[in-house]
């Protein structure tokens, strides 16, 4: 019995250990490209951070420049709100790209990160001019995609919220009822 329990602590030690580990591995800029990388590849929660990073890029890049912010800087600050490695590389490389001279819109759909819809809409803006009413549409549409999906699973989670309710309450009655019926075993 003593062999067990120490068992089972060293067994409790290896986790922990190796919880620790990963979280301090995730602080590191590697860990934390890995992990951003592999949130944006997740069946539910990838689109979701993907649609809310690109939201934010779409209003923060509009009002930047509506506020007649030069593109180059305003790229640097999208950057630093977007919240993902993974997308702030591709705003950096876009970056790159246009102080050399190309639109914005090709190193972004070159990149594969951003929908075409999106790069589509920002290739159209730079064309026409209205680049800032483009990204405000962007916005404006990724905003209502993500009240939706967060309908949806909100939607999908209440099913799954009462059925874990159910096995709570059905564990407890059965720890309550189950020691009463076998005394009465006992008794009878």
């Amino acid at each position: 019995d003593l062999v067990s329990s120490w068992k089972g602590f060293i067994l409790l030690g290896l986790v922990v250990g190796a919880i620790m580990m990963f979280r301090r591995w995730k602080r590191t800029p590697r860990g934390r490209a890995w992990v951003d990388r592999v949130v944006l590849k997740l069946w539910v929660v990838g689109p979701l951070a993907r649609k809310i990073a690109i939201t934010r890029f779409a209003k923060t890049l509009s009002t930047m420049l509506a506020s007649g912010v030069p593109l180059l800087r305003a790229l640097d600050i999208v950057k630093s709100i977007l919240g993902n490695t993974v997308l702030q590389k591709v705003i950096e490389d876009a970056k790159g790209s246009i102080s050399e001279g190309e639109s914005i819109a090709a190193p972004l759909k070159r990149s594969g990160e951003f929908p075409p819809i999106v790069t589509h809409m920002v290739s159209v803006g730079e064309r026409s001019g209205q680049l800032e009413g483009m990204l405000e549409e962007v916005a404006r549409a990724y905003d209502l995609e993500i009240d939706l999906t967060m309908g949806r699973l909100t939607t999908l989670l209440e099913p799954v919220m009462i059925l874990l309710m159910g096995g709570s309450v059905a564990f407890v009655v059965f720890s309550i009822l189950m020691p009463i019926m076998q005394m009465n075993d006992f008794v009878g």
